[in-house]
């Protein structure tokens, strides 16, 4: 049983630090929620254009609006082709505004610093790899713009490894104004806008909320936006890697299903060895008077001790080996498969609950057996040998 309860508190406290980690690599990669604005083209179809981060705007997503919204800014993510003398790339260049926080870039820096003032870019660790690509070098990045090649030079100030290949292949940092002047675009214009919320458990509701402010405020007849906005969240944006971290919580509760059989056998099994070896005893007390009800109580009170005991050494032998884990990262992971390097732990409230669970279960599955005692009969206890 102590096996059992060392497994289920490792696992929810493995998969529980695995899903954090993906999820704060996630959030903070990219935004919350993006909002788009649609225009007709030329074949009179919607598609995504460009977006004016007008007064207007910036009044219906500011944190007055809604306090539940951290932050707003505006990027441009526009394709490109990274070239330098030992090959080239072709990756998205995402500029950010001045307001972008940046902090999660900064530590996961491995060279330099994230300083993208001016043509200053951060590269991610792969590219710099495959382009042999340092610190302080120039490069050149063409863009396709109207159907013209635009050329800029940059300076490689800061390269990051956030061990999540499908940004890292990808992306490329750099300051929002040097997409703005690639596509000659004013100050207040990007390719969407970000909102960040305080609390990811917000983002629908936030969402709901933008939503609901714009349609009001459009159809007032008092504005001067145009086209169609189109509001997506971030779990629209990556629905393979949350899909995936929905299929942890099936793979979780097998397991836990799983060490629960376990644990219920070995407590039934221990209360029937208990009543066998002690069938004389019952057979006195009832003798003497004790009710049936009474005699379960006092082995239930037995089995409820070990029980106790057990969870105790149990959590105690799992608490040991998460610590370790969490502080010497011992296990180790390969980051292109599963955007770690170690298995991560996390202590969370769940653990609680899995211990009251599991409380809760042993008491009930002690129930039945118990009745055992019911069916003995004094005269035939008190001879039991």
């Amino acid at each position: 049983m102590i096996l059992a309860i060392v497994i289920m508190v490792v696992a929810v406290s493995v998969v529980t630090g695995f899903k954090s980690t993906i999820i704060n690599k996630i959030t903070n990669l990219d935004s919350h929620i993006k909002i788009f604005n649609k225009h007709l083209d030329s074949s009179d179809n919607m598609i995504r254009s460009y977006i004016d981060f007008n007064g207007e705007l910036s009044t219906l997503l500011s944190s007055k609006a809604d306090p539940r919204i951290k932050s707003v800014y505006l990027i441009s993510e526009i394709p490109c082709v990274l070239k330098s003398p030992d090959g080239f790339s072709g990756l998205r260049f995402k500029g950010v505004s001045d307001n972008y926080d940046l902090s999660y870039l900064r530590s996961t820096l491995t060279a330099g610093k994230a300083d993208i003032s001016g043509n200053n870019v951060l590269v991610s660790k792969a590219t710099a790899d495959k382009l042999q690509l340092h610190i302080g070098d120039r490069l050149y990045i063409y863009f396709m713009n109207n159907q013209q090649v635009r050329m800029r030079r940059c300076n490689i100030c800061g390269i990051f490894n956030t061990d999540f290949d499908t940004f890292d292949e990808h992306i490329l940092i750099g300051n929002l104004k040097t997409l703005q002047s690639v596509n000659q675009w004013d100050a207040s214009t990007g390719s969407y806008i970000g909102v960040d919320c305080k609390s990811g458990n917000d983002i629908d509701d936030v969402r709901a909320g933008i939503i609901n402010r714009l349609t009001k405020h459009i159809t007032s007849g008092q504005t001067s936006l145009s086209g169609e906005f189109q509001l997506s969240t971030i779990r629209e944006s990556n629905p393979t890697h949350f899909a995936w971290l929905d299929l942890l919580n099936t793979n979780i509760a097998v397991v836990l299903g799983l060490m629960a059989f376990v644990a219920c056998f070995s407590i039934i099994a221990c209360l029937i060895i208990i009543v066998l070896n002690r069938i004389n005893t019952i057979g006195v007390l009832k003798a003497l008077g004790a009710t049936d009800k009474s005699i379960r109580l006092i082995f239930i009170a037995i089995m409820m001790k070990i029980l106790f005991s057990a969870i105790i050494i149990g959590n105690a032998i799992a608490f040991a080996l998460l610590l370790i884990q969490d502080k010497l990262h011992i296990i180790k992971l390969d980051s292109e498969s599963y955007f770690m390097n170690y298995v991560p732990v996390e202590f969370s409230w769940w653990l609680l609950i899995l211990n009251i669970g599991i409380i809760l279960l042993s008491a009930i599955v002690l129930l039945l057996p118990s009745y055992i005692i019911s069916s003995m009969k004094p005269s035939k206890s008190i001879r039991f040998e």
